[in-house]
C-alpha cells in the first residue's frame, strides 16, 4: 500500500520549469503596463471598463477558482463523499445569483464611473456609515482570503520541492512576483495572468482526471458506473438535505458578492459580454470541481485511512498513483503544481488588487491626478503584497478557521448589493440596519459553536438581516 512517505517531488528540472513559467508571469506585468491607457485609477483597477468576452470569462474562472479546487475540494471528497457535490452546485449558483443583479450593475457603473463596491453603495444609499461598515467587512475578508491563500501556495511549494524550498522562502519570492506584476498592469496585468493561469487550471484538472481514470479500476468513481452507484448509495443513506441546501446558498451568494467578483462586473465592456461570459461559467464546474471530487474519492478507495491532515493533499497521491503505473507520466506532477499556483496565485492578486483599490479609493482622499494616483495605487499593491505575505510566515494555522468564516461574513453584504440593485425603493438605513443584525447572528452563533437544524450560521444571519431589512423598511420613518 502507498504511504504518505512515498510522495512524489520535483526535481531540478521540474523546478526550473515551474519557475520559467512565474518568470512569464513578469514578462505579461510587462506588456500589459506598455498596453495600459490613461494613467488613472479607473484604468489601473478596472482596466478601463473594456474586459470583452475572453478577457472576462477567463478572469472570472480564474478567480472564482482557487487553490481549494484542487486542494481542498478532492480533501472533502475524500472525507465526505459526494458531500462536495454541494460545492459543485453551489459554483453554478453563483451564475444563478449573478443573472438577477449583474448586467444591471454593468450598466450603473459604466454611467456613474465606479471603481469600488462602496462607490455603488455610496451611491445608491447616500448613507456614509453604510459604507465604511460595508467596506470593514470587505477587508477583513479579503485579508483572510489573501492570508490563507498565501499559506497555501507556500505549503504546496513546499511540499514538492521535498523541502528544498522553505515556507517563508516559497511565500516571498511568489509575493514579489506578484507585486511586480500586479503593480506594473493593474487589472490588466492580473486580467492577462489569469487567462494563462485559466487555461493550466482547467488542463490540469482534465488531464489528471483523465489520467486518474485510465489509471483506477473499472469499478472506481471516476467510471461512470461507480459514481452512479456511489451516487444512490449516498442519495439514499448519507444525505443530509437541510444542510447540503444551506452550504449551497451559503457559498452560491456569498460568492456572488466578492468585491473581486464585483469590480470585474465593472469592467466587462458591456452588459452583454458579461451575460455571454457568465452563461459560459455555469457550466464550468462540470470541468472542474466535479472531476477533482471524483478523484479525491478514488483516493479514499486506494487509502482509506489517511489522517484527516493529510487528506488535501490526495491530488499529489492520485499524481503519485499514476506515476507509478506510467513512469513517463512524471511531467504530471508539474502540470499539477502549476494549475495549484495559477488557481492560488489568480486569487490571490485579484484580492489583493481589490483591497488596494478600497484603501486608495475610500479609505485615503481619492486623488483626480491620473499620474499620482497610479505611482499611490502601485505603492499600495507593493505595501500590502509585503505585509499579507509576512503575515502569512509569522501567523499561526489557525489563520484556516477566518477563511471558512468569510463566506459567513460575506453573505451579509449580498442586501445591499443585490437588493440595492433591484429594489429603487430600498433605504440606506434599512441596509444598515439589517447588515448590522446579521453579522451580530452570523458571528454569535459561529462563537456558540451550534448551527440549528444544520443551518449554517451565516445563512441564519442572513435570514435576520433579511428580517430586519423588511421590517424597517415597512416601519421606520426616517
Amino acid at each position: 500500500m502507498q504511504t504518505m512517505s512515498d510522495d512524489v517531488v520535483l526535481d531540478g528540472v521540474g523546478l526550473a520549469l515551474v519557475f520559467g513559467y512565474l518568470a512569464s508571469l513578469l514578462l505579461i506585468g510587462w506588456l500589459a503596463n506598455r498596453a495600459r491607457g490613461a494613467a488613472g485609477a479607473r484604468d489601473f483597477y478596472l482596466a478601463g471598463s473594456s474586459l470583452g468576452l475572453v478577457s472576462l470569462f477567463f478572469t472570472l474562472y480564474a478567480t472564482q477558482y482557487s487553490g481549494n479546487t484542487l486542494l481542498a475540494a478532492p480533501g472533502k471528497a475524500y472525507r465526505t463523499g459526494f458531500d462536495g457535490l454541494a460545492i459543485m452546485l453551489a459554483v453554478m449558483g453563483v451564475v444563478l445569483v449573478y443573472a438577477t443583479f449583474a448586467t444591471r450593475l454593468n450598466r450603473l457603473a459604466q454611467q456613474h464611473g465606479f471603481i469600488t463596491v462602496a462607490d455603488f453603495v455610496q451611491w445608491r444609499f447616500h448613507n456614509p456609515r453604510l459604507a465604511l461598515l460595508l467596506n470593514l467587512v470587505l477587508i477583513v475578508t479579503l485579508c483572510t482570503f489573501a492570508l490563507g491563500n498565501f499559506k497555501a501556495i507556500g505549503l504546496l511549494l513546499e511540499s514538492v520541492s521535498g523541502g528544498m524550498i522553505g515556507f517563508a522562502t516559497a511565500v516571498l519570492v511568489l509575493a514579489l512576483i506578484m507585486g511586480v506584476y500586479e503593480s506594473l498592469g493593474g487589472m490588466r496585468g492580473v486580467v492577462w495572468t489569469d487567462v494563462l493561469q485559466g487555461l493550466l487550471l482547467l488542463l490540469g484538472c482534465l488531464i489528471i482526471f483523465y489520467s486518474v481514470h485510465a489509471t483506477s479500476g473499472a469499478q472506481s468513481v471516476t467510471h461512470w458506473p461507480g459514481a452512479m452507484a456511489e451516487l444512490q448509495r449516498y442519495a439514499r443513506n448519507d444525505l443530509q438535505p437541510i444542510h447540503f441546501l444551506s452550504l449551497v446558498v451559503l457559498i452560491a451568494v456569498g460568492a456572488a458578492v466578492y468585491p473581486q467578483a464585483l469590480q470585474r462586473i465593472y469592467a466587462a465592456r458591456d452588459a452583454s459580454v458579461l451575460k455571454r461570459s457568465y452563461r459560459l461559467m455555469f457550466f464550468m464546474p462540470l470541468l472542474t470541481t466535479l472531476p477533482m471530487i471524483l478523484v479525491g474519492m478514488s483516493v479514499a478507495e486506494w487509502l482509506p485511512a489517511l489522517p484527516e491532515q493529510d487528506s488535501e493533499r490526495v491530488i499529489i497521491l492520485a499524481i503519485q498513483k499514476v506515476i507509478g503505473s506510467w513512469p513517463a507520466m512524471s511531467w504530471l506532477l508539474i502540470l499539477c503544481l502549476a494549475a495549484a499556483l495559477a488557481a492560488i496565485m489568480s486569487t490571490i492578486d485579484s484580492a489583493l488588487l481589490t483591497l488596494g483599490s478600497i484603501l486608495t479609493q475610500d479609505v485615503l482622499q481619492r486623488d483626480e491626478d491620473g499620474v499620482h494616483s497610479l505611482r499611490r495605487s502601485r505603492l499600495t499593491s507593493w505595501c500590502l503584497t509585503l505585509l499579507l505575505a509576512l503575515l502569512a510566515i509569522v501567523l499561526p494555522q489557525t489563520i484556516w478557521a477566518l477563511m471558512v468564516f468569510k463566506f459567513e461574513l460575506l453573505i451579509q453584504v449580498a442586501p445591499a448589493i443585490i437588493l440595492g440593485v433591484r429594489w429603487r425603493q430600498l433605504r440606506g438605513s434599512a441596509v444598515l440596519a439589517g447588515l448590522v443584525i446579521g453579522l451580530c447572528c452570523a458571528v454569535g452563533f459561529k462563537l456558540w459553536g451550534t448551527e440549528p437544524w444544520g443551518i449554517h450560521s451565516g445563512v441564519w444571519g442572513l435570514l435576520a438581516n433579511l428580517l430586519v431589512l423588511v421590517l424597517w423598511q415597512r416601519w421606520s420613518r426616517d
